[in-house]
């Protein structure tokens, strides 16, 4: 705050007439104030009295300012001034990020008044000053109009905040213009009608026996049942900022119902129903949610030669073993009740084995590389259209947009749209394409080919000659069916479970539990947890999440490895020597038998052991 000092008038002055008619009897050397008159006395051969000056004041003896101590006598012309301070005030306006206020943020003028009071006689007389403050706003109401209108806030002013704010004399901020805020809409989302239960029933604890006779139940529909509802988005409505513009509320986000095997939407689209009895499922893939109800094979005898190798698009129940030489390929989930023995099971859900694998391949989920890889791009062009859509719709619906501006189309609508919300969507078109050539021959066929033209024609070539809203609606619903057609390509989190396994791999998406005796020269991953209640010995561990192990290695000291990410915790009941353990960058070795050790790592990547 700039502070300026102000001299007063004087509080105080004495000369040589003044001190020539006392007002008292001389008794001795001494000075006094009295109604602002500085009175000093003495004998004509002194000694002399002193005056102090203090701060608030300044004195002036025969024309010589003092700051000291300083002897004056009758004869001398005393002038003692105070000081007044003024702080000068400020004040700023200020508009709040997203546009809602406007907030008067002020210092008031502060000037300090100093006066000279009376004081008693004494030989060393030690001024003092009484002070007071004065508060004074530190803006005009002009001024605050001319700064309202060069920031341009012109809409919701509260001009009684306004008067309040020219008028205070305080320290304060005021809300003086407040906008109307947007009112979200709401999501759109997918109502299932069906209880979902896990693909592999719920396992006892690590510490606890598995009861294998335990039946594994899954969810059942008829021919005719609902499955699931689809509730679409509501929009939200614009709000407007304190300079008078339109807020434009953020785009719903919208869910595509997609129909499966044995499932049909109705007419609408809206609703998804059985086409036949069988286990109802739901697949997610951000947001597009695909409803299918799959059939569950069940094979009375083993897999051998006598049945040939299977193929199944849904699940199935293998009463028997899959014999050595066989496959077995399945687009649901395998349940086997015996051994698998020398072959390879491949599914795209979970595979749950009654007893053993041995020197057998078993595969749970999995999805194509390329998908991986083009997925993210379909997706943001079937959400970047629907949001645009979303957003012409909310354009077009307020008071202020002239619709004689689109006679001609609304692509300059669509290119302003482009340049300044929507930039991503050529890139991710390019991106698309590129990808695209990358596919395996045969894999993309005519109508994918044609489904990128029509995107580079409106998005990136062409936006200019877009006429109608129906062109974009047409090309969103074909990027959410193109999303849909490689999205599920892909299967959820699958499981792998069984007693034991030997000289095996065993790859699984989800978790991988091994409840029996153990593993032995066997390799597993799995994009999750690890779970082996007996022992593991020869061989590796890969796993995206925690590892527990009963034992670990062997006495022989046959390599044993295990491998997991930096957020994992990694439990061993009994490990011998020869055993490694990672976890992140770190490496653990075993140098001799230990038990009951739990690895991890702490909060700087430093590996810990209990």
């Amino acid at each position: 705050m700039k502070k300026e000092i102000i001299w007063s008038s004087p509080a105080a002055t004495a000369s040589a007439l003044d001190n020539t008619s006392p007002d008292v009897e001389t008794a001795g050397p001494y000075a006094f104030v009295k109604q602002g008159r500085i009175i000093v006395r003495h004998q004509p051969e002194g000694p002399y009295p002193v005056v102090v000056p203090c701060p608030g004041v300044r004195l002036t003896v025969n024309g010589r300012e003092c700051t000291q101590p300083t002897p004056v006598s009758m004869e001398d012309a005393i002038r003692v001034e105070t000081v007044e301070e003024r702080r000068e005030g400020n004040w700023s306006i200020s508009v709040s990020p997203d546009g809602l206020q406007a907030v008067l943020r002020m210092q008031p003028v502060i000037i300090i008044h100093r006066e000279l009071p009376d004081l008693l006689p004494s030989r060393i007389l030690q001024f003092k000053v009484v002070e007071w403050e004065e508060r004074l706003p530190p803006l005009t109401w002009d001024e605050l109009l001319q700064e309202l209108a060069r920031l341009g806030i012109n809409y919701g002013v509260d001009w009684e905040a306004c008067f309040r704010g020219v008028t205070s004399c305080t320290e304060e901020e005021v809300v003086i213009a407040r906008g109307i805020p947007v009112e979200p809409g709401k999501d759109g989302r997918v109502e299932l009608l069906f209880s979902s239960n896990p693909r592999v029933p719920v396992l006892a604890g690590k510490d606890e026996a598995v009861d294998f006779r335990e039946r594994y139940v899954f969810t059942s529909v008829e021919a005719g049942d609902i499955l699931a509802i689809k509730h679409p988005p509501e929009p939200g409505r614009p709000g407007t900022s304190v300079k008078g513009e339109v807020i434009v509320p953020p785009s719903p986000r919208d869910f595509i119902l997609s129909a499966g095997e044995g499932v049909v939407l109705t007419g609408d689209g809206n609703r998804a129903v059985a086409a036949r009895p069988g286990r109802p499922v739901a697949s997610r893939w951000r947001n597009l949610v695909k409803v299918s109800v799959l059939p569950e094979l069940v094979h009375e005898g083993d897999v051998d030669l006598a049945s040939g190798n299977i193929t199944f698009k849904g699940d199935i129940l293998i009463a028997g073993n899959v014999a050595e030489g066989m496959v077995v390929e399945v687009g649901g989930n395998v349940r086997v009740g015996g051994l698998v023995s020398g072959a390879r099971v491949h599914a795209t859900g979970s595979v749950l084995v009654g007893r053993n694998i041995l020197s057998s391949m078993v595969i749970a989920g999995g999805l194509p590389s390329f998908s991986q890889v083009i997925l993210p791009q379909i997706h943001a062009l079937a959400a970047g259209l629907q949001e645009m859509i979303m957003a012409i719709r909310q354009l077009m619906d307020q008071p202020a947009f002239k619709q004689g501006d689109l006679k001609h189309g609304i692509g300059p609508l669509l290119v302003l749209l482009l340049e300044r919300k929507f930039r991503h969507l050529p890139a991710a078109a390019s991106t698309f394409k590129k990808q695209v050539e990358t596919m395996p021959p045969g894999m993309a066929d005519e109508g994918l080919e044609e489904f990128i033209r029509e995107v580079e024609r409106v998005l990136v070539r062409s936006p200019l000659a877009v006429r109608d809203l129906q062109e974009l609606e047409t090309l969103a619903r074909r990027a959410g069916e193109w999303e849909q057609a490689f999205a599920f390509q892909q299967s959820a989190e699958s499981d792998v479970v069984a007693s034991s396994i030997h000289n095996s791999t065993v790859i699984a998406t989800g978790n991988v539990r091994v409840v029996g005796s153990g593993c032995y020269n066997s390799r597993i991953h799995a994009g999750k947890k690890v779970t082996v209640s007996g022992v593991f010995r020869g061989g590796e561990i890969q796993a995206g999440g925690d590892v527990h192990v009963g034992e670990l290695g062997s006495r022989s000291g046959v390599t044993t490895r295990v491998v997991t990410g930096p957020k994992a915790v990694v439990t061993v009941g009994h490990a011998f020597e020869n055993v490694t353990i990672v976890i992140g960058d770190q490496v653990y070795r075993f140098k001799r038998e230990e038990k009951g050790i739990r690895l991890w790592l702490d909060k700087e990547g430093n590996l810990s052991k209990v």
